[in-house]
């Protein structure tokens, strides 16, 4: 019986809304778009959130910016986030700075980010950090993540462990990057740090591994040590080679040998090759082939070569072809 009831309450309801929407009223018309995007019907869901948007509702400008980027029309969703922003929605100030960095206006995209922070907007104080932090401007970059940090957000955590280190406070860093990794998943955290590499952001890369690193990551280790070892941190990322070694990862074996034989200690390269080459590291068998030829062993170095280029690896062909080359000339 009370099901039933509630049950006819809602159909009334539904009914009394859908006449008040009818009758211009901006409020059930926002409330009848998000009825119809509960059930899918998204053509309806914009009819409703554009009329009540272009009524002055300003959650119907927001929710219709929203469904038109889904839609895949982001020039039509910029044009309500503006609306819905100008109109003081914050949610719609940070996420018009996003649209504003991905079609490369930064100035715009900081500008947005950073009055959708002074509202409170959580994502747009991690957002700005990051902004600042790129250019260089660590003493803001380090307020706005800190606060975005504090407030439990995993983007601020890592942007403002990448401020202390930069600023030489690593110790400092560590809990935050712990608070990340407990606070996201190890490989979303690995491919946050990917990213950050390939744009050349090596404060942010290492920040991204060494929360991965205490969330779990088996390849953070490996992948902090390359970043530390690019930067020429070599102590530091010798360490977090033997961490990876230790687990039998091959690349970091790899590197311990490059990093021995950078020192001129090639029986200790050459045992870390050896080590790796047995895990079927290629790279590991060209530096095995290298050393060999340095050393006049030129049956082993071919032996080297010819496993890495049996495996499609350009550099261990062209190994090979340049020791037949040099065997001929002599």
């Amino acid at each position: 019986m009370g099901a039933g009831k509630r049950k006819w309450n809602t159909r009334v309801d539904d009914y009394l809304n859908r006449k008040a929407a009818e009758r211009g009223h901006v409020i059930a018309m926002a409330r009848m778009g998000s009825t119809a995007l509960e059930r899918g019907d998204l053509d309806e869901a914009e009819a409703w959130f554009r009329k009540a948007a272009e009524g002055g509702d300003r959650v119907a400008m927001g929710n219709l910016a929203h469904l038109l980027n889904e839609r895949g029309v982001p020039e039509k969703a910029e044009r309500w986030y503006r609306e819905a922003a100008m109109a003081g929605d914050s949610h719609a100030m940070s996420y018009l700075g996003k649209l504003c960095a991905r079609r490369g206006d930064a100035a715009a995209a900081e500008d947005w980010w950073r009055r959708a922070a002074t509202e409170g907007r959580v994502e747009a104080m991690a957002e700005l950090a990051r902004a600042l932090h790129r250019r260089g401007e660590l003493e803001e970059a380090e307020y706005w993540a800190g606060e975005a940090a504090g407030a439990g957000d995993v983007e601020g955590m890592i942007t403002l462990g990448a401020v202390l280190c930069d600023t030489g406070r690593t110790a400092e860093a560590e809990p935050w990057w712990r608070k990340a990794g407990e606070g996201a998943d190890a490989s979303a955290l690995c491919e946050l740090g990917r990213r950050a590499q390939r744009r050349n952001d090596l404060a942010r890369a290492e920040s991204c591994y060494h929360a991965a690193a205490a969330a779990g990551a088996p390849e953070a280790a490996v992948r902090l040590g390359l970043v530390l070892h690019r930067r020429g941190e070599l102590e530091a990322a010798e360490r977090w080679y033997l961490k990876a070694a230790k687990r039998g990862d091959a690349a970091a074996m790899t590197n311990l040998g490059v990093l021995a034989n950078d020192r001129n200690d090639p029986g200790e390269a050459t045992a870390w090759y050896r080590k790796a080459a047995e895990l079927g590291s290629v790279p590991a068998y060209t530096n095995l082939g290298r050393l060999a030829a340095d050393h006049g062993n030129f049956q082993e170095a071919e032996y080297w070569f010819r496993a890495a280029a049996d495996t499609g690896d350009q550099a261990g062909l062209r190994d090979l072809e340049e020791l037949y080359r040099n065997r001929q000339r002599f």
